[in-house]
């Protein structure tokens, strides 16, 4: 049975302030803070590190302005199985978009963070969501 790797101390009530910063500036300060932890995860990334214009496919790109919390646009964390190993966590923005007289969820990804394991991964989401003040 895997075992659950605790969230560190230090971490525990760290959320910083991402407003005013770019995409790749706070991925930048994720990464920085995981590595200072014991459960330091294979890569961090940007959603969006090939730089494709097309955001609403790929993810904002580095230079963009981290996206501001207004209305019902929110940042939002998932974890899933890796394509051929591993687990990866999601960070993306969702926000309620109005077309016309209907209205659905549109979601753009931000960042990417593997691992290798499941209790690992989920540890690394309970530190990415303190540090961005998702929980």
């Amino acid at each position: 049975m895997s075992q659950t790797l605790d969230l560190p101390v230090a971490l525990a009530s760290a959320p910083f302030d991402p407003v005013g910063k770019t995409v790749a500036e706070v991925v930048d300060q994720v990464s920085r803070a995981l590595r200072r932890t014991e459960i330091e995860p294979e890569w961090v990334s940007l959603a969006n590190f090939i730089d494709d214009a097309d955001q609403a496919r790929y993810g904002l790109r580095a230079n963009v302005p981290w996206p501001e919390r207004e209305g019902r646009r929110r940042l939002s964390l998932s974890v899933e199985r890796g394509n051929s190993e591993g687990w990866i966590i999601h960070v993306d923005t969702v926000h309620l978009a109005k077309t016309g007289e209907a209205s659905c969820w549109h979601s753009q990804p931000l960042m990417r963070v593997k691992t290798l394991s499941r209790s690992q991964a989920w540890s690394i989401a309970a530190v990415v969501s303190r540090l961005l003040d998702i929980d």
